[in-house]
């Protein structure tokens, strides 16, 4: 006895924000019979948190009475976002929103010199208590030879929607003449972002003693099937901020800071890459996406126009998304990279 064969079956797809097939086909062979086609509708639907299933079930049965069964399983995935909020950032010598007779929640910080400060970012802080929240990223401030870069990196499982920064020789901007902390009127705000997990504002000439409010919207990552078109993207300002003191110097041109990371996705070393047209101590720390440091290393003595190459043995990291972080004298960059070693064989 033998049972027919079911050929040509279509494979099983996870589709992106589409929708699932009417129905699909194949084909059936036999010795005992002349075969032909097949069609199969959805059956079976169901759903797991933002995926939709349905199978779709072949049978073949010859004139013997043999028969064979075929099922073929499809999904359909879609973009969920859920629990967005609004997040600030809060630095060292800070100022909450309501201790100057606001209505709402929130952080100035101040900056009284040139330098790089790492501030961490917090939504739903009600009343100004970050217990009240949740710490869903960090916010690099980077004031460095006249120029001030803000950048967004927020931990993993979160995303931003939107980024509303305010730099200025005061504690508030101003509208009409009155103060407010309405993020629709900072000095520099972005367009609707892709829910992204890393994002940078600047850089933004200023000089003296600042003022920094960090905004965004951040939410939960639950599913995503759309690739963020610009994860990691850039807006730079075409404005300034007027001097914050009397003496006003001509800044100097920021250069772009940069490092090369390969392989990527890595599988057990990871080596870098970097040339710099200054003199700087150098640190290189390597997080997981939800700020915990795996390694750190140090280079005390980096000399510039020097092309350094370094190898880091992340062996003993699961496959995951990591962030490498680069500090040196002139600021601070980051860039994202991907452990992923290949599945051993059975």
């Amino acid at each position: 006895m033998t049972n027919p064969v079911i050929i040509d079956l279509p494979e099983s797809l996870e589709l992106c924000d589409g929708q699932l097939p009417e129905m699909l086909t194949a084909k059936w062979t036999d010795n005992c019979a002349a075969g032909g086609d097949l069609v199969a509708y959805p059956t079976n639907f169901r759903e797991e948190s933002c995926i939709q299933y349905a199978d779709y079930v072949f049978t073949a049965t010859d004139d013997c009475g043999n028969s064979v069964t075929e099922t073929i399983t499809m999904s359909n995935k879609t973009d969920l976002f859920e629990n967005c909020g609004t997040a600030f950032a809060r630095g060292n010598d800070y100022t909450c929103f309501l201790d100057d007779g606001f209505n709402r929640w929130g952080w100035t910080n101040y900056f009284a010199e040139e330098g790089v400060y790492v501030l961490p970012l917090y939504t739903g802080a009600a009343q100004c208590d970050p217990s009240k929240g949740d710490q869903t990223g960090e916010v690099t401030i980077t004031y460095q030879d006249g120029y001030v870069t803000v950048e967004y990196n927020l931990y993993e499982g979160y995303v931003m929607s939107v980024a509303h920064v305010y730099i200025g020789c005061e504690k508030y901007p101003t509208k009409n003449g009155k103060e407010t902390v309405a993020p629709g009127q900072f000095n520099f705000n972005t367009s609707t972002l892709d829910y992204v997990s890393n994002y940078t504002v600047g850089p933004i000439e200023a000089s003296g003693p600042i003022y920094v409010i960090a905004h965004a919207v951040t939410c939960e990552e639950v599913c995503r099937c759309h690739e963020s078109v610009d994860d990691g993207g850039t807006f730079t300002p075409s404005g300034s901020v007027e001097p914050c003191n009397e003496e006003v110097l001509e800044p100097v041109q920021q250069e772009p800071l940069s490092f090369s990371a390969y392989p990527v996705p890595f599988e057990n070393e990871l080596t870098l890459e970097y040339n710099y047209k200054f003199d700087t101590d150098l640190a290189i720390e390597i997080y997981s996406m939800n700020g915990i440091l795996i390694k750190r290393v140090e280079n005390n003595s980096y000399i510039k126009g020097t092309s350094e190459q370094i190898k880091i043995d992340l062996s003993d990291v699961q496959n995951q998304a990591l962030i490498v972080r680069m500090i040196t004298s002139k600021g601070v960059v980051n860039k994202k990279i991907i452990a992923m070693r290949p599945k051993k064989k059975k």
